[in-house]
């Protein structure tokens, strides 16, 4: 009796390079559609107010539009940063990948909303705001993890390295997550403010991640 033979299923495994580009784009778009939302005062804002006035009635977009381009830009960095380390797609990290993707995407829509809402004693626009920025480290973190169970991240930083790969991104994950319930007691204005609390934190946490990396070096010399 003939046995038939063997079928090999190849698993599923997605081009590097197309991942990247993707991401890249999703990324440049969002940045560039923030941009689109930064226009002059209108005609009856400059009737009512002034020219300078109505130009006043314009910081929040500013200020939204520097968070917003900022928090885009510093996951860009880290999104470059991390796929360097990922020699093959798995299905996992590349629907994690466009779980971060989608809230990239929503950052004009809750930055335009946050900056209508800048004075305001509403809290919606700004909670909605935390929410989507909320959303953008906790999948870069998820999709980190799965890099280091994945990918031989461990084998490639070492431990301490490996640390510091996971660590980086819980920074911004606790603080935009901390802005949600803060949203409900601060101002709008000073909410959008704790965002750049990241800058200062992320120096001091990358000192614990990396502690003992100097005596391990010292030791090796």
């Amino acid at each position: 009796m003939n046995e038939s033979p063997s079928i090999s299923v190849p698993a599923d495994v997605f081009p590097h390079d197309r991942v990247v580009f993707f991401s890249d784009a999703v990324f440049a778009i969002a940045i560039t559609l923030l941009a689109i939302e930064l226009k002059p005062p209108a005609e009856e804002l400059v009737a009512q107010f002034g020219a300078g006035g109505a130009w006043a009635h314009q910081i929040p977009l500013f200020v939204a539009f520097v968070i917003s381009f900022m928090v885009t830009a510093l996951f860009w960095a880290g999104h470059m940063q991390a796929w360097k380390m990922v020699g093959r797609v798995t299905p996992g990290l590349l629907w994690l990948n466009i779980g971060q993707l989608m809230f990239v995407a929503l950052m004009p829509f809750a930055t335009a909303l946050y900056s209508e809402s800048f004075m305001s004693d509403h809290v919606g626009p700004l909670v909605g705001y935390c929410l989507v920025l909320t959303g953008i480290p906790l999948f870069s973190f998820l999709t980190r993890r799965a890099m280091v169970r994945s990918q031989g991240v461990a084998q490639k930083l070492g431990p301490i390295g490996t640390r510091w790969f996971l660590v980086r991104t819980l920074v911004p994950l606790i603080v935009f997550a901390a802005c949600i319930p803060l949203a409900f007691i601060l101002p709008s204005w000073m909410g959008g403010m704790l965002f750049f609390l990241i800058f200062p934190i992320t120096p001091l946490a990358r000192r614990w991640a990396l502690r003992g990396h100097a005596d391990q070096a010292g030791d090796a010399a």
